[in-house]
This record gives C-alpha cells, sequence and structure tokens, in this order.
C-alpha cells in the first residue's frame, strides 16, 4: 500500500467520525471537489487524490466548528478561531496522532491528516450585484495570502492568468505585506461571506474553494442531501450533484490524461495504532 493510500484510509477513519457528529447533530453536509469527483466516477476516492473536500451550509457549518468540546479524544479542528497560524476561512477535522509530511508549492510541510470542510453560502439573486459581491470576497482572498504568497500561491501554476502572473511577481519583491493585517483581513472576508443565508439565496456555493465563482451555481442543486457509495460507506451528495460537477470542470467523467493525475508528495510520520 503506497503513501496516498495509507494517508486515504486514515481519512475514512476521520470521515466516519466526523459523520458521526453530523448525524447527532442533524447537520447538512455534502462531498464536494474532488471528493465529489471521487464519488460520482470512482464510487471512492480518486486514485492520486490525497484528502477529503466536505462543504457544509454555513449555519451547520457554524454547529460543527461550535461542538469542539464533543469531538473524539486525539481529534481537533484547525480553524481561524482557534489556530493564529491558521490563515483561511474555511477548517480542518485533524487526527492528532497522524501526522505527515506533504510537499506543497516546493515546500516541505508538516501537518496532521484532515479533512478539508468548507462553508457553502449564499449569493445575491441579482447578476451586477452577485458579480460584485464576489469580486469583494476574491479581493480578501488575494490580500489575505500576500504575507504568504511564497508557501501558500502555486507560482507555476498552469493556466493562471498574464496579470495574475505580474501581481505574484511584484509582490515576491514589493514589502506590501507588512500593510497588510491578515486577521483584519480574514474577519472581513468573513462578514461578507456571511451576508446571504444559504436557505434563502437563490445562488450558492463554495467562495473559498480552488474555482473561486466556479463554484457559484444554483442553490436548488443542492438540495436535501443523497446517499451513495464511496469506498465500504454511504456518503452524502448535492441533490444535483452532476450538474454542479458539470458547471465547475466540464466533462468530469472523462478521466484526465496521466500528466495531470497528481498528488502531492507524502511522507509518512506516524499514523493511528502504528509507532
Amino acid at each position: 500500500m503506497n503513501n496516498v493510500r495509507k494517508v486515504q484510509m486514515t481519512q475514512m477513519e476521520i470521515l466516519r467520525l466526523f459523520m458521526d457528529i453530523c448525524e447527532r447533530h442533524r447537520l447538512r453536509w455534502y462531498m464536494i471537489g474532488g471528493s465529489l469527483i471521487g464519488v460520482l466516477r470512482h464510487k471512492g476516492f480518486i486514485p492520486w487524490d490525497d484528502d477529503i473536500d466536505i462543504g457544509m451550509p454555513r449555519k451547520d457549518y457554524d454547529k460543527f466548528v461550535s461542538l469542539q468540546a464533543e469531538y473524539p479524544d486525539g481529534y481537533g479542528l484547525t480553524c481561524h478561531g482557534n489556530t493564529p497560524e491558521w490563515q483561511f476561512n474555511f477548517s480542518q477535522f485533524i487526527d492528532k496522532e497522524a501526522e505527515i509530511e506533504v510537499l506543497m508549492n516546493e515546500l516541505p510541510r508538516k501537518c496532521h491528516v484532515w479533512l478539508d470542510i468548507f462553508p457553502i453560502d449564499g449569493l445575491p439573486a441579482n447578476g451586477l450585484r452577485r458579480w460584485f459581491h464576489v469580486k469583494h470576497i476574491l479581493m480578501y482572498r488575494y490580500l489575505v495570502q500576500i504575507p504568504n504568497i511564497r508557501t501558500q500561491v502555486d507560482t507555476h501554476k498552469v493556466g493562471r492568468p498574464w496579470h495574475e502572473k505580474l501581481v505574484i511577481r511584484l509582490l515576491h519583491v514589493i514589502p506590501v505585506s507588512k500593510l497588510v493585517s491578515v486577521d483584519k483581513c480574514l474577519s472581513a472576508m468573513q462578514r461578507v461571506l456571511r451576508k446571504h443565508d444559504f436557505d434563502k439565496s437563490r445562488y450558492a456555493g463554495n467562495m473559498l474553494g480552488k474555482y473561486r465563482e466556479r463554484e457559484v451555481v444554483m442553490q436548488k442543486w443542492w438540495g436535501e442531501p443523497r446517499k451513495m457509495p464511496f469506498e465500504n460507506i454511504t456518503v452524502n451528495v448535492p441533490s444535483n450533484a452532476d450538474a454542479i460537477n458539470r458547471h465547475i470542470y466540464g466533462d468530469y467523467m472523462r478521466w484526465p490524461v496521466e500528466k495531470d493525475r497528481v498528488s502531492h508528495d507524502i511522507k509518512i510520520i506516524k499514523l493511528r495504532g502504528t509507532e
């Protein structure tokens, strides 16, 4: 069993615990991102995928974050509210007894094995207002990345627009990070994200995801979670999971070419139950 598969099996245990907590408190959640592709195309993990992505409507997400005292021993949550160095507005549900080293943007980073948990927020129904709302959020996303641009931004990302490449190069040499308060930007971004109630909105999506505004879809596509097989369990998916995936990825059922099947370079330090 290779290291990616070992990490996937550890993530399955974290997912089971997450599901137990959500079931006890009747919290809505969905597999999203690469994990949703995995459900629909592979009935499990994408073979080279090394994380699990979860989306929760904002109210359910907030409730899960508030339940940290109920998490099983040895598990915890990494989020902006309890981890000063965590500079994102989503969270990670982690196994504190599982530690790995991941090569990210050519830099090694030690971390616990995790599930990514993203809030799903509503957006304005009016197209122009929605456009400004999205750009407002993206502005804060860019500002938050400035102080850590060398470690958080992939400067070699294929397909990055020329103007983004230019800005990234400039930020490598101009000390603008001294002028940016990450905490203030994260708090301001939170206020914008929370403006529109998921359940009362016509559009909703994960505005903290890799594909940014492409992850905004019709709110009704999320709907009541449906059950589908994933590895040896059943998981929640959006009511119109196919429409969401096609909106974000296009023909997601077609496997990518070999060179695009990329995993992070993972070194296992320790896993639960092993020395």
